[in-house]
């Protein structure tokens, strides 16, 4: 097994929180304070952070081994999965691999299979990293990760902001091998059909990466709810309050 960062904090029943594609696990702390009541497992995926980041591609079905190992070596099963964009994708292959281990779903700014379109984004990405670097990645990056009036109330971002996310950013070669396995991804629709877990998507109402289209087609998939939050692609850490009150509402009534 990678040898995997991670924390667990809280009581309550259990609920695993999953990064998206180049966070780390500390992008979850504006959430923490607003999901009392629930023991929180969050965890730096391989090549995140300061967990291994081996040779390789990083697939979502990688990633979700490395998920079910874990589980494994803590003791934990009934949890919910809350992931965010790549990790959203983790959550669903977990959950498809060994849906009797899970209660329940929330899938926020996420999708369950790339298009023409997705996948040029996520292109435009590894050419700016092959290109200029984390630099030159990450000023791609940022209008199709923040809404609109998340960067309008924050325009540090584009400087001083900027420069904490390179510090925070994984190794050039482990975006590589993040973004080349989330190229990876397949249509996970068919399958995700024989899925009868609850499933809660959430989207971004400005979130110009994965917008609505995609969180309909999943909920579509699932048979699951469909609810709009007021930001971007990074939606807990633009509305954490928002997206904390949309989960406890949903886990509440979907408990283990």
């Amino acid at each position: 097994m990678v040898r995997l960062r991670y924390k667990v904090e809280g009581e309550g029943p259990q609920a695993v929180l999953l990064n998206g594609l180049f966070q780390r696990l500390e992008s979850w702390d504006p959430v923490l304070p607003h999901l009392p009541g629930y023991t929180l497992l969050r965890y730096d995926m391989r090549g995140q952070g300061e967990s291994e980041a081996p040779e390789g591609v990083y697939t979502p079905a990688l990633h979700a081994e490395d998920l079910l190992a874990l589980l494994d070596r803590l003791g934990w099963e009934g949890a919910a999965l809350v992931g965010l964009s790549n990790g959203g994708v983790v959550a669903l292959e977990a959950a498809l691999r060994a849906p009797e281990r899970f209660s329940a779903l929330v899938l926020c700014c996420t999708t369950p299979y790339l298009d023409p379109a997705l996948r040029a984004k996520t292109e435009s990405w590894l050419h700016a990293l092959r290109a200029g670097g984390t630099p030159l990645r990450l000023r791609v990056a940022l209008p199709w990760v923040f809404g609109a009036g998340f960067l309008n109330a924050h325009p540090e971002l584009l400087g001083a902001g900027l420069e904490a996310l390179l510090a925070q950013a994984p190794s050039p070669e482990a975006q590589e091998r993040l973004l080349l396995g989330f190229l990876a991804l397949e249509d996970l629709r068919p399958r995700l059909r024989g899925l009868s877990l609850p499933a809660l998507v959430l989207y971004g109402e400005e979130d110009l990466l994965f917008p609505r289209p995609y969180a309909e087609a999943l909920a579509e998939a699932l048979g699951g709810r469909l609810q709009g939050l007021p930001a971007g692609h990074a939606a807990p850490l633009e509305a954490p309050q928002a997206f904390a009150e949309a989960v406890r509402a949903f886990l509440e009534v979907n408990r283990a």
